[in-house]
């Protein structure tokens, strides 16, 4: 069976990361700083404080941007490289399922959908395709 669902799928997905992890590492990280920069009429003390707590979101935030990115340009090689038509797959639908629980607890409903979709869909063709496999070689 073809496995251009599945394909499609993840790419859109990695896509979406690559969109969403930008945003996050670009933009969001940089008004958290800025943020932080500008509070004014705060005494030594409170300033540290509030510097501290702005600089380890930014941090944060860049973690989890970057995490965004690179997950996204790993599904995308390993998706290219391993998914073929007319395959078996299970390592792959397995990881994208774990990977659609990992994004539900970060709220990427999106990721989330779209992983979900094309583990299942892969999981449901793998019968057809050893079926076929099994008429052939008799």
């Amino acid at each position: 069976m073809k496995r251009t669902f599945e394909r499609t799928a993840i790419y859109i997905a990695c896509i979406w990361q690559l969109v969403t992890g930008s945003i996050t590492l670009f933009f969001y990280s940089y008004h958290l700083k800025a943020e932080g920069d500008n509070m004014t009429n705060l005494s030594p003390l409170e300033s540290a404080s509030v510097h501290s707590v702005f600089s380890n979101l930014y941090t944060f935030t860049i973690t989890y941007g970057l995490f965004f990115i690179v997950l996204a340009i790993v599904n995308c090689l390993l998706t290219r490289s391993t998914v073929k038509d007319q395959s078996i797959q299970f390592k792959m639908p397995t990881f994208w399922l774990i990977l659609a629980v990992i994004y539900y607890f970060l709220s990427d409903f999106i990721s989330v959908f779209l992983f979900l979709a094309a583990g299942i869909i892969a999981f449901s063709k793998n019968k057809p395709t050893k079926n076929y496999f099994d008429l052939q070689t008799d």
